[in-house]
């Protein structure tokens, strides 16, 4: 089989590093071209289902660049007690959410969708369950300054030592940081080869 070529619809730094680590894929990035807060204040559907939503409006947002390429959208939520996290941005936030989320369990909702000429070739959703350690104000605090996470729905950075905050994981490191690349690939294969 030639190489596959695919371009995520994504900036997002950690997904592209995950996406550049496979062979015998050619991987071009493209900023999708979408109101991300626009699209969520107007969904209507569930919470585990937003990521899979916003990431078919990424996919779709770029397909005329690229009209014969397979095109991936991704997105994730960090979602806890039916309340979605969002970026902090500063670190009075990511302090807020740490807060949040320590001593408890939460969940890392990731959708991902694969086009092509505007079809539907793949879709999927990834739910991992993390439960993080019951944290003092001082260890949270320090924590934030170790890796300014402010760019992070969790307000953690798992790959780099926001892994040493949590008891137990249920998940893979790639669906953890947003890109179950391996898994998509091979689905993907699949879908190609039965056509």
């Amino acid at each position: 089989m030639s190489e596959l070529e695919v371009v995520l619809a994504s900036s997002s730094k950690i997904r592209r590093a995950i996406a550049n680590n496979y062979s015998g894929v050619k991987c071009t990035f493209c900023r999708p071209n979408v109101d991300e807060q626009t699209l969520k204040k107007n969904y209507l559907g569930s919470f585990e289902d937003l990521p899979q939503y916003l990431a078919k409006q990424k996919a779709l947002s770029i397909i005329k660049k690229f009209p014969s390429n397979y095109i991936l959208g991704c997105d994730q939520i960090c979602l806890i007690n039916n309340k979605i996290l969002e970026k902090p941005l500063t670190k009075s936030k990511a302090e807020e959410n740490l807060k949040l989320l320590a001593g408890k369990t939460h969940q890392l909702i990731g959708g991902y969708h694969v086009h092509k000429d505007e079809n539907v070739i793949l879709s999927l959703k990834t739910i991992t369950n993390m439960k993080m350690k019951k944290l003092t104000n001082t260890e949270i605090k320090n924590y934030i300054e170790l890796d300014d996470p402010l760019e992070s729905c969790g307000s953690y950075k798992f790959e780099s030592n926001g892994y040493a905050l949590f008891d137990s994981v249920d998940g893979s490191v790639e669906t953890i940081n947003g890109l179950p690349f391996e898994k998509i690939l091979l689905k993907l294969y699949e879908k190609i080869s039965n056509n």
